[in-house]
């Protein structure tokens, strides 16, 4: 017996949720699987053919990487390549100038990769993500927090200057026009009518790389691509020739008083001979003013009425940094009291700098040994009004003949443990690239580890969960009691045929009833669409109605 019901919307739904595919690749498979591994290079559009490098690093910068915390503002509500569930506090990217990229197709990852199911190896490195986007490398998966500083609003200042090596050659410019006015620049091999041979902040603002986009300028400098432990990261240039300047406003947030911890750290090349005194990161000496409170700066030709001036700051200082031949010095004053401590170096050579302010004792470490200590003797406040100056001091004097990296200043003490990895990893980080989960983009952005994806046969093993997205179909049959209450089962009948009509004589009992074994989804053309078979039959009542509940996956 069969009974035929017409269903209404109101007896089905459709459930969508997702399962999680392991997959597990060699090298040979992820090729037969078209994941595939690309390098790519920033070029400068107005000097250099565009070739499939330089296409896909444009691609992944412009999609994931371009104005990253800018575009990722929570205040204003904006979103990233239509992501809504970053956090700049978790994600973190940086892109110089190299990129290594593995694509892994939508047919294997589905809805996204899995967060937390990543791993690759190969034959340098062992890397995972961290759940937030991040690559990490896999023997340190469970230290990270302990071996680095990752809180971006512990470091207050930052000074890659990741994008450094965009300007390693001045005279060139990325783009032809400028609001469709011809720029000077090389474009098919012909070079600047006047060329430009140090950098200063144009018109307009610049920013550091930290959490906080602090103003910075540049003043007569230049950049370069320098090994910091292992990777190539772009470096500020000083000729003390040229009177080099970085400068950074006053903020409150670079004030250390008595009972503050800090730390600032940086690579430093000092070039400045036996004899020479170079000030390395201070803040002292200079602050600015307005000249309206000051007749005696009015009409200034070098500083005009509107511009702010710059002029003696307070006695007391938070902290200056400098070099006196092959000595580092790192001193704090609070206007009578000045505490200095200082150890040797070696001249002309790229060496990590740390000084820091920890429970009351200051300390130098060189590549990462502690150097020197020395209790900080100050007494009253030692903050000031005065700007930031890298590379001289106040912006007047005793400049830099060398190179500058990754000057980074924390609201913190960091441990010695920190400062030896930071030292390791060159630019102070523990992320050597991203996943993007939903787009099945894996980068290698760190200097030091692009190797893992460079040559071919680099894949070791390959190893991630592929969110899958199924829609569960659910389909609700109700059979009213007086609907199902015979059987056209020959056993059935009263002689065991197909033509036999006459039923047998145990239907007409009370306690007789039919089983159902067999539902099956039509559609409005009568052809079957899905069968199901039941695990064991199910009696039907003619006293009260039965609901049978139908699912399927697709």
């Amino acid at each position: 017996m069969s009974t035929f019901k017409k269903f209404t919307p109101q007896d089905y739904a459709i459930v969508p949720f997702n399962a999680h595919k392991q997959y597990n690749f060699v090298s040979s498979s992820a090729s037969s699987n078209s994941i595939n591994h690309y390098t790519g290079k920033w070029t400068s559009e107005s000097i250099d053919l565009h070739g499939p490098g330089a296409i896909k690093y444009n691609q992944i910068d412009n999609l994931f990487y371009r104005n990253f915390n800018k575009i990722n503002n929570i205040s204003t509500g904006d979103k990233y390549f239509g992501h809504d569930d970053l956090n700049y506090l978790k994600h973190q990217r940086k892109l110089y100038e190299h990129v290594r990229i593995l694509s892994i197709p939508m047919g294997l990852y589905g809805h996204e990769i899995k967060p937390g199911s990543f791993y690759l190896s190969s034959s340098t490195y062992e890397v995972i993500d961290d759940g937030y986007g991040n690559l990490v490398r896999y023997d340190q998966k469970d230290l990270i927090d302990t071996n680095y500083e990752t809180d971006v609003r512990s470091r207050i200042l930052d000074i890659g200057p990741i994008n450094g090596f965009k300007r390693y050659d001045l005279n060139v410019y990325d783009g032809y026009t400028v609001d469709g006015i011809d720029q000077y620049f090389y474009l098919d091999g012909v070079k600047r009518v006047n060329p430009i041979s140090s950098y200063s902040t144009p018109e307009g603002d610049e920013y550091d790389d930290s959490y906080f986009y602090n103003l910075l300028q540049y003043k007569n400098v230049n950049f370069s691509s320098q090994t910091l432990n292992g990777g190539n990261f772009p470096c500020i240039d000083f000729n003390s020739t040229i009177l080099p300047s970085i400068k950074v406003g006053h903020k409150g947030d670079f004030n250390f008083n008595k009972n503050d911890d800090f730390t600032i750290s940086f690579w430093a090349k000092i070039n400045h001979g036996g004899g020479g005194t170079s000030y390395l990161v201070s803040k002292s000496t200079t602050k600015e003013a307005n000249p309206g409170n000051f007749p005696e700066l009015h009409n200034s030709a070098s500083n005009p009425y509107s511009t702010p001036y710059e002029i003696e700051a307070e006695p007391q200082f938070p902290f200056e940094i400098y070099a006196i031949g092959n000595q580092i010095y790192f001193s704090r004053s609070d206007g009578e009291i000045t505490t200095t401590i200082n150890g040797t170096f070696t001249l002309n050579t790229m060496t990590y700098f740390t000084c820091r302010v920890k429970d009351g004792t200051m300390a130098i470490f060189k590549n990462a040994v502690s150097l020197v200590t020395g209790t900080d003797n100050t007494i009253k406040q030692t903050q000031n009004t005065a700007n930031i100056y890298i590379g001289n001091k106040g912006g007047k004097e005793k400049y830099l003949n060398g190179s500058i990296s990754q000057i980074q200043i924390y609201n913190k003490a960091i441990t010695n443990t920190q400062i030896g990895f930071h030292l390791n990893h060159g630019n102070s980080s523990p992320y050597i690239g991203n996943i993007f989960y939903k787009n099945g983009f894996i980068t290698i952005t760190h200097p030091k580890y692009l190797s893992m994806l460079a040559g071919a046969n680099i894949i070791q093993s390959l190893q991630f969960q592929g969110s899958h997205q199924i829609y569960e179909h659910e389909y609700q049959c109700t059979i009213e009691e007086h609907e199902y209450n015979n059987t056209t089962n020959i056993s059935a009948r009263k002689i065991g045929s197909i033509y036999e009509q006459e039923i047998a004589g145990f239907q007409t009992s009370s306690v007789f009833k039919p089983y159902v074994t067999t539902i099956g989804l039509y559609n409005e053309s009568n052809e079957l669409l899905v069968v199901g078979k039941l695990a064991q039959p199910i009696r039907m009542s003619n006293e009260t109605d039965t609901t049978f509940v139908l699912r399927w996956d697709t």
